[in-house]
């Protein structure tokens, strides 16, 4: 009887992989993210394109469900709900992206900055952004709203900066990792500057949790911003915006079901798509090192 030493075999190999993908928890189908993401993605970017122009209202009564000339029915303004939904994708994603990226353009030097060599620095950064982290964000959209500044803009930005704190903490968390303290350390003994350091080995080291944090944070701006417009205090009524559609629409639940779930579906395609795909993207990350 003989005695392998290892797994040398193909099957031996896929015996393994399928094994820590189990153990791991990997989503072993990764096209389910792409799709989920897909959809409501090409939607936003592919439907003002294949709308065309907005079918005559004139004639369209309320809240009609779906039939002939509406696919999807009308809203309760007698405005066709496939034309609508077409075109409410871009503000969507335009204003969770938009936020976000103010999230991560200051919170990750500020996270960098407080990880530094100066206690003094590091208090003064976290306890700062401790005080705005105290703030709900949905309040303060709301105070934001009430003092005249209903913009869109505004309410993008202020979204953004209330994730600042999240971030900061995430990469200051990181960067003052045991193993990467150590590196950093290794790094300055060897008279490397702070452009390579910082841009290049803590750059690469925070990739990975950034990327799973933009995923789930992607949810949050989202839901934040979805709120805002939900209670209307961003975008106008009028707006095809897939939030205030499902506020506007939100009493015809039962009558004309397709003005609040279609909306709804591409929103929630759109925050579970995105984080699986992230997490596909890490799983195979790691899998390859």
């Amino acid at each position: 009887m003989t005695r392998r030493k290892g797994v040398t075999s193909r099957e031996g190999v896929t015996v393994r992989e399928k094994a820590d993908a189990a153990g791991s928890g990997r989503p072993r189908r990764p096209w389910i993210g792409l799709v989920l993401l897909g959809v409501p993605v090409l939607v936003a970017l592919l439907g003002p394109w294949l709308a065309g122009d907005a079918p005559s209202a004139r004639d369209a009564l309320p809240s009609q469900p779906p039939g002939a000339g509406h696919p999807l029915g009308t809203d309760v303004l007698g405005r066709d709900v496939l034309w609508l939904v077409l075109h409410g994708g871009g503000s969507v994603l335009g204003s969770a992206l938009g936020a976000l990226l103010v999230g991560l353009a200051a919170g990750v030097p500020l996270g960098l900055l407080a990880a530094g060599p100066r206690r003094g620095l590091d208090e003064t950064v976290m306890r700062g952004l401790d005080l705005l982290l105290a703030f709900p964000g949905l309040l303060v959209l709301m105070t934001l709203a009430a003092a005249g500044h209903r913009d869109w803009y505004w309410l993008v930005t202020v979204a953004g900066v209330l994730q600042i704190p999240a971030v900061a903490r995430l990469v200051r968390g990181a960067a003052l990792a045991p193993g990467t303290r150590t590196v950093v350390e290794a790094l300055r003994m060897q008279g490397r500057g702070w452009a390579y350091i910082h841009l290049r080995h803590l750059a690469r080291e925070l990739a990975a949790p950034l990327a799973t944090d933009a995923g789930g944070r992607f949810t949050v701006v989202l839901y934040l911003l979805a709120s805002a417009n939900f209670l209307g205090l961003g975008l106008p009524v009028s707006s095809p915006d897939w939030a205030v559609l499902i506020e506007r629409n939100s009493d015809t639940l039962f009558t004309q079901p397709a003005a609040v779930l279609v909306p709804a579906g591409l929103l929630t395609a759109l925050c579970v798509g995105g984080n699986l795909l992230v997490d596909r993207v890490l799983a195979r990350r790691r899998s390859g090192r």
